[in-house]
């Protein structure tokens, strides 16, 4: 990682996406780049342009002042960082252009965790739509020694998924070995729900028959990436429900995972597994899309 776009939480007096962007920057050597959206309708001051313009300057200059004493706070002089104020109301659209003209690494911000049909946050924009990863933290305290968790899609031979997948490894094994910990995979074996209810088929069995023909694939894994058969999870059970069930056995700090980068209603109607796995997971969640050809 050689850049990070930091979002800062206007709404938290714990800057906990700020926090982690400079533990990441000091472990990998990252430059930051800061950022404090601020907007306020000026309809109620004036028809004057000039006037609204004066308050505009105004509100910004607050908001600068803010953002130069937070970062005094935090004692970060020792990092390469910009900091900047950007007048903005729908926030994502600003980010995802930003990303599309400038290299960014990673784009981190404290993650939202809920969504209605009607209304989709800014988290989910990000996860669909943003060419960069994009890294949701949660609140709880960052522990270096916790590991870093990586879902991986091993049902399919499609070369987009295995390239995905080797993405997700390897951003998930660079954080891990910045950090000092260890790296953990995890895949979710899809079964039917209806077919195990109904008993029509020997699910114990079928497992069985699926985990010995992902044999190969795991041995591969682990030669290619230096990891322990015990580093390697596979669950049977839906993703959104294996995933942050692993991670709190592992007790990961972090979990990287792809996502479709579906958009409009279908996103909206069936939703990326990233999101889904959002809601029940407690810990920071690495969101990567596959690459652009």
């Amino acid at each position: 990682m050689k850049k990070l776009l930091i979002v800062m939480d206007p709404e938290h007096r714990h800057q906990v996406a700020l926090t982690r962007g400079i533990e990441l920057a000091r472990a990998t050597g990252a430059s930051l780049e800061v950022v404090a959206f601020v907007h306020e309708y000026l309809d109620a001051i004036s028809d004057q342009q000039t006037d609204q313009e004066a308050a505009r300057k105004a509100i910004t200059g607050q908001r600068q002042r803010w953002l130069e004493q937070v970062l005094a706070l935090c004692d970060c002089s020792d990092l390469p960082i910009t900091p900047q104020v950007v007048w903005a109301k729908r926030i994502h659209e600003w980010i995802i252009e930003h990303c599309h003209k400038e290299r960014v690494d990673a784009v981190i911000k404290t993650g939202n965790r809920s969504e209605t049909f009607l209304y989709t946050p800014t988290d989910w924009h990000l996860i669909r739509e943003c060419s960069a990863p994009v890294m949701l933290v949660a609140e709880n305290k960052w522990n270096k020694a916790r590991p870093i968790l990586a879902a991986v899609d091993l049902s399919s031979d499609k070369p987009v998924k295995k390239a995905l997948n080797h993405r997700i490894i390897a951003e998930a094994r660079q954080l891990a070995d910045a950090m000092g910990t260890e790296l953990h995979l995890v895949h979710a074996l899809h079964t039917s729900v209806i077919l195990a209810d109904l008993e029509l088929v020997d699910m114990d069995a079928r497992l069985r028959k699926r985990q010995a023909g992902l044999k190969p694939q795991i041995e591969h894994l682990c030669n290619t990436w230096h990891l322990q058969p015990g580093q390697v999870h596979i669950v049977s059970g839906p993703a959104q429900k294996v995933i942050p069930s692993v991670a709190n056995q592992v007790k990961a700090d972090m979990v990287v995972i792809g996502t479709s980068g579906k958009t409009g209603l279908a996103a909206m109607v069936i939703g990326n597994t990233a999101e889904k796995v959002l809601t029940h997971l407690r810990t920071d969640l690495l969101a990567i899309k596959p690459s652009e050809k």
